[in-house]
């Protein structure tokens, strides 16, 4: 919601008429650390494709098409 704004606010087009080149830059700078900022912390927050595990540590694997057994979760 964050970046939203700012992406509107730095985005509009007579922004330049209202406000001073260097508030732009502030803003626009405050905007991409927020983007770095938020992207470390997503990539920490979701599931690694690499080497996924469970809540336990224990890996997780395929489901192959010869195993049937029934969840019971």
């Amino acid at each position: 919601m964050t970046l939203a704004g700012l992406g509107a606010v730095t985005g509009f087009a007579g922004l330049a008429d209202l406000l001073p080149a260097t508030v732009i830059l502030w803003l626009l700078l405050v905007q991409a650390v927020a983007v770095a900022v938020s992207g470390v912390y997503l990539q920490s927050v979701v599931t690694p494709l690499s080497d996924p595990r469970d809540e336990a540590g224990r890996r997780l694997a395929a489901v192959r098409p010869g195993d049937r057994r029934e969840f019971s979760g």
